[in-house]
C-alpha cells in the first residue's frame, strides 16, 4: 500500500484559474519524489494540499492508507490531526519561532502537541541537533543563526515529531548558493536513512541523484514522469526539454572564450 496515495485532485483559487488539473501519483514506504517544474506549475500548492495547509476542490489524498480527503469531502478535524501527525513539512522560508531558542523552537512542538515530557523532548531535540551538526548553537536564536543553519533547525523540528513523511517545499530557495550544500547534505543523510520524502526543487542535478521517481509539472498538470536519470537525460515531452535549457548547460570562461558544458 502507498503510504501516500493523491487521486486526481483538483485546485482553483479564487479567480479561478485552475492551479491543480487532476493530479495523481503514489509514493511508497521509503521512497523518494522529486517534484521539478517552473514557478507557477502548481507544485507547492500540490504538496500544501497533502499537508493540509491547502484544501481541494475535487479529489483524494490518502496517508497511510487513512483518506485526508476522498472525492472531494474532508475528514473530521479529529481524524485530520490525528493523520496530520504523519507528516513533517519544511518550509522555504524556515517558519521558526524568533522568540524561542533553537533548542526551545525543537522542543516546544514535541510538548505541546505529543506531549512528550519535557526532560526527554529536550534529549531528543539535542540529538536531532547533532545529527544535523547544530549541537553548539541550542541556545542561540535564529536571527543568530545563517540561512543554512535555520533550515537544518526547521528539519530537526519536523523530525522531531517522529513523522512517517517529509514534504520539502524548496528548502534550498531562500538560501544563497554557498549554503545549499549543507541541506542537501542533510536530505541525502535522511535519503540513506530509507526516510520517505517528497522534495519540491529547483536543483536539478540533486534530484537527479536523491529521487527515486521524478515528476516534472507544468500548468497544473504532471506533464512527465518516471526514472531520474532517464527522465532528465532523455525527456520525452518538447516542455520538459524547453524547461531543462535552462539547467542543463553553463557557460564558462577558459582562455578568454566562453564554452558550454553540461552540468549534470
Amino acid at each position: 500500500m502507498a503510504i501516500i496515495s493523491v487521486k486526481n485532485i483538483k485546485k482553483t483559487f479564487s479567480d479561478n484559474v485552475p492551479v491543480l488539473k487532476d493530479i495523481s501519483f503514489d509514493v511508497e514506504q521509503g521512497e523518494i519524489l522529486g517534484i521539478i517544474g517552473p514557478s507557477g506549475s502548481g507544485k507547492s500548492t500540490m504538496l500544501r494540499c497533502i499537508a493540509q495547509l491547502e484544501s481541494v476542490d475535487d479529489g483524494s489524498i490518502f496517508v497511510c492508507g487513512q483518506p485526508i480527503v476522498q472525492n472531494g469531502k474532508y475528514a473530521d478535524k479529529k481524524e485530520l490531526r490525528k493523520i496530520g501527525l504523519n507528516l513533517g513539512f519544511v518550509f522555504q522560508n524556515f517558519n521558526l519561532f524568533p522568540h524561542m531558542s533553537v533548542l526551545q523552537n525543537i522542543v516546544d512542538a514535541q510538548v505541546h502537541v505529543l506531549k512528550t515530557p519535557k526532560d526527554e523532548a529536550i534529549a531528543v531535540a539535542r540529538k536531532l541537533l547533532a545529527d544535523v551538526g547544530l549541537s553548539e548553537k541550542e541556545n542561540a536564536y535564529p536571527c543568530e543563526l545563517s540561512g543554512g543553519q535555520q533550515q537544518r533547525v526547521s528539519i530537526a523540528r519536523s523530525l522531531a515529531l517522529k513523522p512517517k513523511v517529509l514534504l520539502f517545499d524548496e528548502p534550498t530557495s531562500a538560501l544563497d548558493p554557498e549554503l545549499t550544500g549543507e541541506i542537501l547534505a542533510v536530505i541525502k543523510k535522511l535519503a540513506d536513512e530509507k526516510m520517505t520524502m517528497i522534495v519540491v526543487t529547483h536543483e536539478m542535478s540533486f534530484a537527479r541523484d536523491i529521487s527515486d521517481k521524478i515528476i516534472f509539472m507544468a500548468d497544473g498538470v504532471i506533464v512527465e514522469q518516471g526514472e531520474p536519470k532517464s527522465l532528465i537525460s532523455n525527456p520525452q515531452t518538447d516542455r520538459l526539454r524547453d524547461f531543462l535549457k535552462r539547467f542543463n548547460h553553463r557557460e564558462t570562461v577558459a582562455g578568454g572564450e566562453k564554452t558550454c558544458e553540461t552540468s549534470f
